[in-house]
């Protein structure tokens, strides 16, 4: 099983899905082998809470991280790689950002976990607690490596290119120098084409679950915000989600109705002829055909405006045609007529608003609050461009929306 995340990649910035202003070889050579998924959702539109629910298939109120700082997964939560290693796999893991590092709980069950990504002495600021994409591969190649051959395994590669700052290598710099976050990709592409020949030569590929996705997409301006974590439009949250079977069976299918990352652990269980864990949010996508359908409601969320500046924290239900977004003055987009969701259809107060608010407010969604985090872990997630967490009045319900202070983030 190969579970490959590059982050912050908006599904609508690859060819698979459209997309003609990059070119990237390897993904559109995964998913002419695999079945795509074309509406496929985060839960949160950050990186460890989004690979937490990854991981767990669990919703982030139900696995309780709910932001990159101060949070911990719980060292009694299933997740895939113990459930995994738990039916005789190994399991191997390496990570390009110290956002995933191992204390936060994230890398519970891997045997193995490459999480050690050093601050760098530099006059940058942003992103010096990362490394190049193509070297957390080779990591993860040399683990593959020194397997028995007929040892069941899961490898996990996390790719943090198009994260913020954008600054991809050459050629990629010169070839898209009018847009860099492109740029990005591609390097990105070049790193999970250069992890797939390696499969390929080893004689794995062919025989192996390989899953393809983001943990979350990027603003870009495109309703105020240039990176993510604060809203939950469209551009936050849909992901390129691409599942290759063995053998490419059922290569060239596409689901339109939506799918989750919360969907990823129960729908390789399901492959492997396993019963994964009860009481997950998530549910198997492939097993007798897509079982997801229109009428079926994901949940995602942002705290990130709550704990980082006093905002309102935001949630939101998303079906096979509108998603309706939870705030001080609460959104309706029919997304499949208007998927860059310009044209808010609450104030008509029609019948998809009004059931999802009332299915969104009897959800039982409890507010945990973050812990405190050494100076060393602020530093090196500040030097990533996040904000240090605060606890916040679980009371407080006038809080200002985030729709109307968005302009005011840069300062």
């Amino acid at each position: 099983v190969i579970l490959v995340s590059v982050d912050t990649l908006r599904a609508d910035h690859l060819p698979a899905y459209g997309y003609r202003g990059v070119e990237t070889p390897g993904l559109d050579a995964l998913a002419r082998d695999s079945v795509v998924f074309d509406n496929a959702l985060s839960p949160v539109p950050l990186t460890l809470p989004a690979h937490t629910s990854l991981f767990t298939g669990l919703n982030p109120y139900q696995h309780g991280v709910r932001d990159n700082v101060g949070y911990r997964l719980s060292s009694g939560t299933t997740t895939l790689a113990t459930f995994l290693g738990q039916h005789g796999y190994a399991t191997g893991g390496a990570v390009s950002a110290f956002v995933l590092d191992h204390a936060t709980g994230i890398a519970a069950g891997f045997d193995d976990y490459r999480d050690d990504v050093e601050m760098r002495a530099s006059a940058e600021a942003m992103g010096q607690v990362q490394r190049k994409g193509a070297v957390t591969e080779k990591l993860l190649e040399t683990w593959i490596g020194g397997l028995p051959a007929d040892k069941p395994f899961l490898a996990f590669l996390h790719l943090y290119e198009p994260h913020s700052p954008y600054d991809p290598p050459e050629p990629f710099r010169s070839r898209y120098a009018s847009k860099p976050y492109d740029g990005e990709i591609a390097a990105a592409d070049a790193v999970v084409g250069e992890f797939l020949g390696f499969l390929k030569a080893k004689r794995i590929y062919d025989k192996a679950i390989v899953v393809f996705l983001s943990d979350h997409g990027e603003g870009l301006s495109d309703h105020g915000e240039d990176e993510h974590g604060i809203f939950l439009y469209r551009e936050d949250l849909r992901v390129p989600l691409l599942i290759k079977l063995p053998g490419n069976a059922r290569a060239g299918e596409r689901f339109g109705a939506p799918a989750g990352l919360v969907d990823v652990f129960p729908t390789v269980a399901a492959l492997l002829g396993e019963k994964a864990p009860s009481g997950l949010a998530g549910e198997p996508l492939l097993s007798g055909g897509s079982r997801t359908s229109p009428e079926r409601r994901l949940y995602s969320e942002t705290l990130y405006p709550r704990l980082h500046f006093g905002w309102s924290d935001l949630a939101s239900l998303t079906d096979g045609r509108y998603q309706y977004i939870e705030a001080p003055r609460p959104e309706l987009y029919d997304w499949t007529k208007d998927p860059g969701e310009k044209s808010d259809l609450a104030g008509g107060l029609p019948p998809a608003f009004r059931s999802m608010r009332t299915q969104l407010l009897a959800t039982q969604r409890p507010l945990q609050t973050p812990g405190a985090a050494d100076k060393e872990t602020i530093k090196k997630l500040a030097s990533l461009g996040y904000l240090t967490a605060r606890s916040p009045d679980a009371a407080a319900t006038d809080l200002p929306d985030p729709k109307d202070l968005i302009q005011t983030l840069g300062r």
